[in-house]
């Protein structure tokens, strides 16, 4: 009886080591990854552009400043919308008055004569590249004295950001297949999955002018890259 629950506690203990080490390989097992990346560039036409323009005002009577300015900017509104552009296409992105001595200017000014200067910036949705320079001259023909940019986007970038994550993906696992291969291991199940997407190069141009200059210099649109890269964690298996 005794000989016989002595073997029973062998054999039990025997079947709990073999368990352990069971799970212990299926765990190394699991633990057998390896992570690649993979890029995806897609190039695309601009269609949109978006225009930064300003008006600023200096005047020594802070009224004038302010009329001459708004009489200004409802110019510029007016011609926009008469070349086709709606109003929700155009809004304001700064405003601001400020005074300054004029003693800083002209040393013969009293310390209480002041400079008045008002700031309205404004930025333009251009949805008919074609009109660019058309619109960037209307805008300083009618009081624009800055303009600060010219940036260009397009109303197909959505589906050009999934066309390129696709081209990641795809890229990922033709990398992972040749690591593979070169290993000698087959790969298994995907265990983690990162998107890493790069800001759209829009092919900004900057650029400053004056009312009553003529025509503005021609600007190229050029194209927009998007860019996606991706990294992928998957399992693999030896021969």
């Amino acid at each position: 009886m005794k000989k016989s629950s002595l073997l029973m506690i062998v054999f039990l203990s025997m079947m709990m080591i073999l368990s352990l080490g069971m799970a212990g390989s299926v765990q190394a097992q699991s633990d057998q990854t390896m992570t690649v990346s993979g890029t995806g560039t897609v190039l695309l036409k601009p269609d949109i552009a978006i225009i930064n323009v300003s008006i600023s005002t200096e005047k020594e009577s802070v009224q004038e400043a302010l009329d001459e300015n708004t009489k200004s900017v409802k110019l510029v509104k007016s011609a926009l919308t008469e070349m086709g552009i709606p109003e929700e296409d155009i809004k304001t992105t700064s405003y601001s008055l400020y005074s300054t001595q004029k003693y800083y200017r002209d040393e013969t000014a009293g310390m209480d004569e002041y400079i008045f200067s008002v700031f309205y910036g404004f930025e333009i949705k251009l949805r008919d590249i074609s009109k660019l320079n058309d619109v960037l001259d209307a805008c300083i023909n009618n009081g624009v004295n800055s303009i600060n940019s010219v940036s260009y986007d397009s109303s197909l970038r959505e589906d050009t950001y999934m066309q390129a994550r696709d081209l990641a993906i795809d890229d990922a696992n033709a990398n992972a297949q040749q690591i593979a291969q070169k290993l000698g291991v087959t790969v298994g199940n995907i265990k983690s999955f990162q998107v890493r997407d790069y800001p759209t190069d829009y092919g900004a141009m900057y650029g400053m002018g004056g009312g009553g200059y003529g025509g503005t210099a021609p600007l190229e649109s050029g194209s927009l890259k998007i860019v996606v890269t991706v990294d992928i964690t998957y399992e693999f298996s030896l021969p």
